[in-house]
């Protein structure tokens, strides 16, 4: 297996770690004679990825990635790999934590995996990328680009965007919660709720820009939603404070089956 990534300290750590067996000096190299390619980068990267390795895929090639935004890159594909060889990918697997010292060997088991394959896939191509995941544990549920975007970013780029919110606004509080708490044995609810925001932020910096036509609308109603909350504890009503958590409390009961 061949691996290449721009730090090179990513590529000693993967070689240590068993995941590849090869450095290429460049992704043009790395993809050349290969099968199977798969891009694993940020959202923003992978258009500018796939116009470099396009001459250099063979023939029988099937490309696939793992970003979370899916519409634009699809589309593009289109005109950059006319051959059809790229199939849009998505598993809903992954963890707060980068770098192949975070690798879980059974993280994809029992995990859905979003397939977005471009209007002018080939169908072997189409069906390799299917093979891929299902062989690794995943479930494979062929979705629209568009479709798919929009779901995210209700799932998962909003809980983001809360979570580096909240972390966020805690900032001015920090002197005091550290001459005060153990910074290793937060509550619960602190953990849980800024769990994510762990993440890398380059990597999602790119996936806000890349999906803000569905995002900003959700960003702008939990804006609405702090700011209700906001007015009402100000006001002191305990009626309109409970019928607010009440409406949350309930979302999530529909939203979340445990």
């Amino acid at each position: 297996m061949v691996g290449y990534d721009p730090e090179p300290q990513a590529t000693a750590a993967a070689i240590r770690q068993g995941a590849i067996d090869e450095v290429a000096a460049s992704p043009e190299m790395a993809v050349r004679g290969a099968s199977l390619v798969l891009l694993a980068a940020p959202v923003r990267s992978l258009q500018p990825l796939l116009v470099r390795i396009a001459a250099a895929l063979a023939p029988d090639a099937t490309v696939i990635d793992v970003g979370s935004v899916k519409q634009a890159l699809v589309a593009s594909a289109e005109t950059d790999l006319p051959s059809g060889q790229f199939v849009g990918c998505h598993p809903m697997a992954g963890a707060e934590y980068s770098g192949v010292e975070a690798a879980d060997v059974g993280i994809f088991a029992g995990r859905v995996c979003f397939v977005c394959a471009p209007k002018n896939a080939r169908a072997e191509c189409v069906s390799a990328a299917h093979a891929f995941w299902t062989g690794i544990g995943c479930q494979t549920v062929a979705i629209d680009p568009a479709v798919h975007d929009r779901l995210m970013a209700a799932q998962s780029h909003l809980p983001h965007v809360a979570a580096f919110a909240l972390a966020a606004a805690l900032a001015p509080e920090m002197p005091f919660l550290d001459r005060t708490t153990s910074a290793g044995s937060p509550t619960t609810s602190l953990r849980d709720t800024t769990r994510i925001a762990a993440s890398g932020p380059a990597v999602w910096r790119d996936i806000l820009l890349a999906n803000a036509s569905h995002v900003l609308p959700l960003i702008e109603q939990l804006g609405d939603r702090v700011q209700d909350l906001a007015r009402a504890v100000a006001a002191h009503d305990g009626e309109a404070i409970e019928r607010i958590l009440a409406a949350g409390q309930a979302c999530r009961q529909w939203l979340v089956k445990e």
